[in-house]
């Protein structure tokens, strides 16, 4: 059993020391959980467990804390692979959701397992998603100074090898 997570690139790491020692505090966290996780689940539930809690932690761009868009928009994207079925599901663009990456999940039996934009959400909608504004103050302020100095770029992702052998990967952005 195997679990690698990422939380984008650290483009503060030159220069703010304190947000970089809570990434990587949030990361050991996280990656431990999904350790524990994956004791009991396959990799797939565990990709998506660990990136949901990714999600879920604003100091990441991927669901709260997203950067807001140059429209002032947030639009969130997420993407779950499976190894063992060779299926690929995800969503593009969604906005007003928490976890997208559950929404990439529910999509994985589908034909059409890749949404955008409206009918993404329409999609998390008919399957019990509710609204959710991942908006922060932070980045509330942060789009109001320009965005382009922004201190939490990029994106998230999880990788899990189950006892069984099995490989997932999930990936998820905003």
């Amino acid at each position: 059993m195997k679990i690698i997570i990422h939380g984008g690139f650290f483009s503060e790491s030159q220069t703010n020391q304190e947000v970089k020692k809570a990434k990587q505090d949030a990361l050991a966290e996280i990656v431990k959980l999904g350790h524990k996780y994956l004791q009991n689940h396959t990799a797939v539930e565990t990709v998506v467990y660990a990136t949901c809690l990714l999600e879920n932690c604003d100091l990441f761009n991927a669901g709260t804390g997203s950067q807001i868009q140059s429209d002032g928009k947030i639009r969130l994207s997420a993407s779950l692979m499976d190894g063992k079925t060779k299926r690929f599901s995800g969503v593009i663009n969604i906005e007003d959701v928490k976890n997208p990456i559950c929404i990439a999940e529910k999509l994985l039996p589908f034909d059409d397992r890749v949404l955008s934009g409206r009918g993404a959400l329409a999609f998390a909608r008919e399957n019990g998603f509710k609204y959710y504004n991942p908006e922060i103050p932070q980045r509330r302020k942060e789009y109001e100074k320009k965005l382009s100095d922004s201190v939490r770029l990029g994106t998230v992702g999880c990788v899990a090898l189950d006892v069984y052998g099995n490989i997932a990967a999930a990936t998820s952005t905003g």
